[in-house]
């Protein structure tokens, strides 16, 4: 076993075991602030470094989402607000990760668009957990199981069958066959979760389709922070996570569920 791998295996067992902790043993208002803590404060530092702010630009950054992330707390509206433009901005975003090409001097000319994305996601992502956790804290369980699944299927499905790329302009490893890899996986884990909460048939069925379009968003997450890494000439968001990288590299497919998830949930009336 090399030691690059060792560092990863020590790091993913206490990383799932602080996720478990955080997730379904803190009450909501300590899971927020965790969760405030990882994605806006750490996540917020490395979008900053990625999109070249530094020094004070980087904290003022950083400083103006943590403000928003109070008013967002103390405003049920305005909480849902950014729920629902990550929603739709990640969708658009569909249109610019495939029309997206090598060497492109869009987003250096336009340096203002990567930093102003990175408000609307990580203050999407950060109040749909709460919303999500209030609701259920092991909604927040399977949405994190199910983008795990969604990964790891596609990576082992791809390394076995792997030929045709999926958009090798921003991530040359991934393929189509590891993307329908991952699918199968994640509705595995979809069908196996909605036995356990012992959902109804009209629910379950809702609770299947909004997994399935889930586990399908989750590479986009991915494909963007792959996409930002590129401009930046990085091969990681950070290095707080010894053999993973930043903490955006760990929770990037998650930053593009979590709003629509919490959106399905709620217009489904889903209950858990």
């Amino acid at each position: 076993m090399t030691e690059s791998l060792k560092k990863r295996i020590i790091t993913a067992f206490f990383l799932i075991i602080a996720a478990f902790i955080c997730i379904l043993l803190f009450p909501t208002p300590w899971f927020a602030i965790t969760a405030l803590i990882l994605i806006v404060s750490i996540g917020g530092m490395e979008w900053a470094n990625l999109v070249a702010l530094k020094d004070l630009k980087q904290v003022a950054y950083v400083g103006l989402m943590l403000l928003l992330a109070y008013f967002a707390y103390k405003s049920e509206t305005l909480s849902w607000f950014f729920v629902t433009l990550g929603f739709f901005w990640w969708f658009i975003n569909l249109f610019m990760l495939f029309r997206y090409k090598q060497d492109t001097k869009h987003y250096k000319n336009n340096p203002f668009m990567l930093r102003l994305a990175g408000l609307f996601v990580i203050l999407s992502a950060w109040s749909a957990a709460i919303i999500l956790h209030t609701h259920s804290p092991y909604l927040i369980l399977f949405l994190v199981l199910l983008v795990a699944a969604a990964d790891s299927g596609a990576y082992f499905a791809g390394k076995a069958f792997g030929k045709n790329k999926l958009v090798p302009q921003i991530s040359p490893g991934k393929t189509r066959e590891g993307l329908f890899g991952g699918f199968i996986a994640a509705i595995i884990v979809a069908f196996v979760s909605a036995s356990l909460f012992g959902l109804e048939k009209g629910f379950f069925s809702s609770f299947i389709y909004l997994s399935a379009i889930v586990a399908l968003i989750s590479v986009v997450g991915d494909l963007f922070i792959s996409l930002i890494k590129r401009e930046a000439g990085a091969k990681d968001s950070g290095s707080i996570l010894p053999g993973h990288g930043g903490i955006l590299d760990r929770v990037d497919g998650l930053l593009a569920t979590l709003p629509l998830f919490a959106l399905g949930i709620s217009w489904a009336a889903i209950q858990i």
